[in-house]
């Protein structure tokens, strides 16, 4: 036997975006060369990966959902034992077998809510067990409606631009030590930058870099009309949660980074290299959560 017919894909730490982004590109099932991994088996191992964070989990479905989708099998494989604790907290492995519809496990952590594949069919519902999961576990009396309102824009533009000839996914987890929620949306489409582009291109108007591209997306009324519905109020929105909430906002797409911070502030740079798709990080903070209000009723008190 001429070695193994199966390919392997070694999962490291990820020390940066832009180490990030290399690993997702070099690792796209476009990359597999069947000629030297002729079997439709692809292996996962994690011997050398010590911590994996949110943001890393809903690309990593991403891509075995790309691969699953040509009908690969998927194998993890040397595990370590923190890693193993970490997927079956909440159910990781039933991604590694190809479904035909979404399953909400009870996660044994209760600071972690289930990965979830991001359908057009089923899109409001993770946004909403999101918000009742976490007000229910750990933030009685606390409201989370912008914690679900962004995650259903977010989820929406997905369905909306992406382009993306797979679904895309989405991934929430609470840290009890920092008190952040760290929500993240992952999908493999076209890229922000270049659904803005495309637009001016159909219009007949001159390109734009990516970085202004990307600026131009999150503006107010802006829209690439990707849907009839598409009325450009959808990153408005999310960045009015951000800001009341002192959350933050990362953004991966294209070539382009983009960061707004809790004061407001916003820091741009650029990639080597492109992510293949978009990558959103939303970071909120706890203590900043509002209390609920008493919901109203039309009983009358009688004296």
């Amino acid at each position: 036997m001429k070695g193994d017919l199966a390919k392997t894909l070694i999962v490291k730490d990820f020390d940066s975006i832009g180490s990030h982004t290399h690993w997702i590109r070099e690792n796209r099932v476009t990359q597999h060369n069947y000629k030297v991994y002729p079997a439709k088996l692809l292996k996962l191992d994690f011997q050398h990966c010590r911590f994996l964070k949110p943001y890393h989990i809903a690309p990593l479905a991403c891509l075995i959902h790309e691969y699953q989708q040509k009908g690969f099998a998927i194998r993890l494989v040397k595990i370590p034992r923190a890693i193993q604790d970490y997927f079956e907290s909440f159910n990781f492995n039933q991604f590694c077998h190809k479904q035909e519809f979404n399953n909400f496990p009870t996660p044994s952590d209760p600071k972690t809510l289930p990965l979830w594949c991001i359908e057009r069919s089923a899109s409001n519902i993770y946004p909403q067990q999101a918000k009742q999961y976490f007000e229910q576990n750990h933030f009685y009396g606390r409201d989370l409606f912008g914690l679900g309102n962004a995650l259903a824009e977010l989820m929406n533009n997905v369905h909306d631009h992406s382009g993306s000839k797979i679904p895309g996914y989405t991934f929430t987890q609470y840290n009890t030590k920092t008190q952040l929620i760290t929500t993240c949306v992952c999908d493999f489409g076209i890229g922000i930058p270049k659904r803005v582009n495309d637009f001016y291109k159909e219009k007949g108007e001159a390109q734009i870099d990516n970085r202004a591209a990307l600026k131009k997306a999150l503006e107010m009324k802006f829209s690439t009309l990707s849907k009839p519905h598409n009325r450009g109020f959808g990153w408005d929105n999310i960045l009015s949660i951000l800001i009341k909430l002192e959350g933050k906002l990362l953004i991966v797409s294209n070539n382009v980074v983009y960061v707004v911070y809790p004061d407001k502030s916003f820091r741009e740079t650029l990639l080597e290299e492109n992510f293949p798709g978009t990558l959103i990080v939303v970071t909120l903070d706890a203590n900043q959560l509002p209390e609920k209000e008493e919901e109203l009723t039309d009983e009358l008190i009688i004296l």
